[in-house]
């Protein structure tokens, strides 16, 4: 049976961000989500105002999905915000048992895995969970480390971070043409996110997986 991703999620401390601020914030996540089709077919779909569910085909692509989606919400901040927009986000691997037009009545293991481990983030913000104990295990204490780094971007080390995780081929000399800035100062706000250490948490990610596919 295929594996896939689905990650439950919500955006934090929603109700203090304005109102006209609200749809723009939607229409963000949803242009997110259309981006990452690029590496596989991703749904998204909303409930409760702030809170969403993300189908992942593939689920070798799930935490790079996940990590695009906090840097990529922080990017498009409005600079005029005393608040920084993120998501508490729950990554659950497994199978899927039935799917619907609708996310959020599709189930299936990686749905459950997905639910329970978001219900139990408390101040965390991201968790993984798939269906093989040893990888949950590894996976503990790396998520908790990417974690803190994530929370700690700024906008502008988010915004180098998803152009950088969404295209890893790319010469920061490339970046810097997109951003309009130096290659020394993309260097410096990778260095300073320690977008290295996010990016070896990716790839551990993706191979542990892998060696549970094959």
């Amino acid at each position: 049976m295929k594996l896939k991703g689905v990650i439950t999620g919500d955006i934090i401390s929603s109700t203090t961000i304005k109102l006209e601020w609200r749809q723009r914030l939607l229409d963000s996540m949803k242009r997110l989500v259309a981006e990452f089709n690029q590496f596989c077919p991703v749904k998204i779909e909303f409930f409760r105002g702030d809170s969403f569910q993300l189908l992942i085909d593939n689920p070798l692509e799930g935490l790079r999905i996940a990590v695009l989606l906090r840097a990529g919400l922080k990017k498009q901040t409005p600079s005029e915000s005393n608040q920084q927009w993120d998501a508490r986000l729950a990554l659950g691997i497994g199978s899927i048992d039935y799917t619907s037009e609708q996310v959020v009545v599709s189930d299936g293991e990686a749905f459950h895995f997905s639910g329970w481990e978001f219900d139990k983030l408390g101040k965390r913000k991201l968790a993984v969970r798939t269906p093989w104990n040893a990888v949950n295990e590894e996976l503990v204490l790396s998520t908790l480390f990417a974690d803190d780094i994530i929370s700690d971007w700024s906008n502008a080390q988010a915004q180098v971070a998803f152009l950088a995780f969404m295209q890893p081929s790319t010469p920061q000399k490339e970046l810097a043409v997109v951003l309009n800035t130096s290659a020394q100062n993309i260097s410096k706000l990778l260095s300073n996110g320690k977008a290295s250490l996010i990016n070896l948490y990716l790839e551990r990610y993706a191979k542990l997986i892998d060696m549970h596919l094959h």
